[in-house]
């Protein structure tokens, strides 16, 4: 603890008196009036000291004076003080008077007129109960002791965040109200980003009189953000704290002597992947006691389509290997998601803070949920179970608007190609036919491909545009090139899985344009992005800047020529045309949209969820269901009518943590002890260009309470009142 001056000057001219802990003192008054003040105590001596003059009086006898005679022994100012009650009342209450304006203070986490955001973390990892009973209501009990210590000009709001924020409390000093908002927190099963709580808190960094809650600020101090987390999130980069004063308190037992993450965790998980089986990772991430299931994918077996592949990856935490059963269960989905049956066991062994990969082969179940349990008991139980659907596989609805291509027909209708997906071919001019027009507004098909020819508004559905850009400015900055050369291209991404042989593909023509934000680069080339992938309401738009033909029937490339040109267009029917999510490869994160699709005749779709009653959804105008209640990890069960309203068509998606960061219980932002300069850097909560140390405990500031020495001093006057009237004599 740094030392505390004894006395230091004011802003208001007064003396500002600090002592040590326990008790500090602060006036603001001046040394002129406390020379004053300090003359009262002697003031009230000397008035029992003074002679009394009084008019002499003739009586019969002075025994009947008794007490009058003892006024006549202050008539001699040497003469030695007698015991007097009243004098010791009026001198106590003097000096508590005195000890008031002094104004004492005692050690608290507030101070009057200061403007509070509490920031609570309720990310998935605040649910590990390494502490009791967990971190999460180990911070709301801070955040309520932060509350309670408020002074009477004191304002707070209250935030709770995880992958985003939510204002739980506008700015306030009623305490009932913020106690009952900080006690209505729920843990949530998202990741953690602080990054939109610190945009929240610095929209209300700059002062202002009045307040959302209508209490007005008595005095303006720039706001002091505490936050209450385990710190299981990246540094926010590039981000100004302003005039905000932060203050990170740290949750969670913490990892003495352990080193800091040197990588994120999602890069120590595929590090651990290719660990020896006998050693551990070779990170030097803290540890933590947890262990997880952080992927769960399905596939059909190429060799055996019969038979559904789920494979998994789990991961030690620990500093110590763990041998566990991974069990697998089925959850059919003509009954409500229940505890399921068990169909399959494997046992995983887990190196020290490694990670492994485990598989079951499962014969095709049709539409099916499937969960995978891990027989652990860790200090987060949510991650130790993973969830993967099972669909009905089903044929894509894949419309190709082209002028008698005939390469990019025959790709399209091999039999490989229609088992996953029914081809519809229309010329360019039957894009104005109204039949058409209405089929494309309302989402009938889950794929369009656009062979050199645009529409004017985009299909409610995926889309591959080949030599052609799709509509919008974003794309209106297109240029053309001359033969670019294929630099490099994403063998990772899904539609260019086994594709090998690009460079190998000769192009005359192709349109090149920066793809816009959030879009994914496929292929690059000398002239630049040659093809890519960009989001759109939901939908993904595959953009291929060039064509098999340039004009008319000249060829304006051999790619189709290429093994890796069916192969390519294989991988789109799958991947844009929804073939994927029907065999329930696709993942789903908590507090994220589910964008569904059902048969082109069904006007709502009902969702069971794990937890909860059905919730209807209804088509939206872009004739897909969108989903915004998929809160909770687990299988979510999805119904509609058929068109005869004769037989009820399900499925099923699920939706998973997988955070290797949520599940990664070490506490960060704390350096260990004796650690400090250069070497605790790595440790520290960086925001923007600062560094900030986290602490286990709220800094105490000082709370005012003189009021309690000058409530003191009140009753010292009432008694010695009481005293003087009762004539009670001592």
């Amino acid at each position: 603890m740094l030392p505390v001056p004894l006395a230091q000057s004011n802003p208001l001219g007064g003396l500002n008196l600090q002592f040590d802990p326990p008790v500090p003192w602060f006036s603001s008054w001046g040394p002129v009036f406390w020379s004053v003040l300090a003359g009262v105590p002697v003031t009230i001596i000397l008035l029992y000291f003074l002679k009394l003059r009084r008019k002499p009086v003739q009586v019969p006898s002075t025994f009947l004076w008794r007490r009058s005679i003892e006024d006549l022994h202050v008539n001699s100012l040497f003469q030695r003080l007698r015991k007097n009650l009243l004098l010791f009342l009026q001198l106590l209450a003097a000096l508590l008077v005195l000890l008031a304006l002094l104004g004492p203070q005692v050690k608290g986490s507030a101070r009057v007129g200061q403007r509070f955001v509490i920031a609570v973390d309720n990310s998935a990892s605040m649910s590990a109960t390494d502490v009791r009973p967990t971190r999460l209501e180990q911070a709301k009990g801070r955040a309520l002791d932060l509350v309670d210590s408020m002074g009477s000009n004191d304002l707070a709001m209250v935030i709770a965040f995880s992958d985003s924020a939510r204002v739980a409390s506008t700015y306030t000093g009623n305490k009932a109200q913020l106690r009952e908002r900080i006690a209505a927190i729920r843990p949530s099963r998202t990741g953690t980003s602080l990054r939109e709580a610190l945009q929240v808190a610095a929209g209300l960094a700059n002062p202002s009189k009045q307040f959302g809650e209508g209490e007005v600020a008595s005095e303006v101090q720039a706001p002091r953000l505490m936050i209450y987390t385990d710190g299981g999130f990246p540094d926010v980069e590039g981000f100004s704290l302003g005039n905000l004063v932060p203050e990170i308190v740290v949750l969670g037992r913490p990892s003495e002597g352990a080193a800091p993450a040197s990588a994120p965790a999602e890069a120590e998980a595929e590090a651990g992947e290719g660990a020896d089986p006998g050693a551990g990772d070779g990170t030097n991430t803290p540890p933590s006691d947890n262990v997880a299931v952080l992927a769960l994918q399905t596939a059909r077996n190429e060799e055996r389509p019969d038979l559904i592949q789920l494979f998994g990856r789990a991961r030690n935490y620990r500093d110590e290997p763990v041998v566990t059963t991974a069990r697998l269960y089925l959850h059919p989905l003509d009954a409500p998601i229940g505890d399921g049956r068990l169909i399959d066991a494997a046992e995983v062994s887990l190196p020290a803070r490694s990670t492994r990969a485990f598989k079951f082969d499962v014969p095709d179940p049709g539409a099916v949920g499937l969960e995978v349990r891990l027989d652990v008991e860790d200090e987060l139980d949510q991650d130790d179970r993973a969830f993967a659907a099972v669909g009905r596989p089903r044929t894509a609805r894949v419309l190709v608007v082209t002028e008698r291509n005939r390469y990019l027909l025959n790709a399209l209708t091999t039999a490989t190609a229609g088992d996953a997906a029914e081809v519809i071919e229309i010329r360019p001019s039957e894009l104005e036919n109204d039949d058409v027009r209405r089929a494309l507004i309302a989402g009938l098909y889950d794929l369009v491909v656009f062979d050199r020819v645009a529409p004017e508004e985009p299909p409610a559905s995926n889309a591959l545009y080949l030599g052609v850009m799709p509509p919008g400015e974003a794309f209106e900055a297109a240029e053309a090139v001359e033969a670019p050369i294929v630099l490099d291209w994403d063998i990772a991404h899904p539609m260019l899985q086994y594709v090998r042989d690009l460079p190998l593909v000769l192009i005359r023509d192709a349109l090149i344009a920066e793809p816009p934000p959030g879009s994914t680069t496929l292929v690059e080339s000398d002239k630049g992005p040659l093809a890519f992938i960009s989001p759109r309401d939901g939908y993904s738009d595959a953009v291929i800047g060039f064509s098999i033909y340039r004009e008319g029937d000249q060829l304006n490339t051999d790619w189709h020529t290429k093994l890796s040109f069916p192969v390519f267009l294989y991988n789109t029917l799958r991947f844009l045309g929804n073939v994927q999510e029907a065999l329930g490869e696709e993942a789903h994160r908590p507090g994220q949209p589910v964008v569904l699709r059902a048969d082109a005749t069904a006007e709502r779709v009902t969702i069971d969820p794990p937890e909860g009653p059905e919730v209807d959804v209804r088509r939206s105008d872009l004739g897909t269901f969108v989903f915004n209640g998929a809160d909770e990890p687990g299988l979510y069960r999805v119904s509609w009518e058929s068109a005869d309203g004769e037989a009820t068509n399900r499925t099923v998606f699920a939706v998973n943590l997988f955070d290797a960061r949520e599940s990664d219980l070490a506490p960060r932002g704390i350096p260990p002890e004796g650690v400090t300069g250069r070497a605790a850097e790595p440790y520290l909560i960086k925001i923007g260009y600062t560094e900030v140390a986290g602490t286990r405990q709220s800094r105490p500031a000082r709370l005012d309470r003189w009021w309690w020495v000058a409530l003191g001093a009140l009753g010292v006057v009432l008694f010695e009142w009481y005293i003087y009237n009762r004539r009670v004599y001592i």
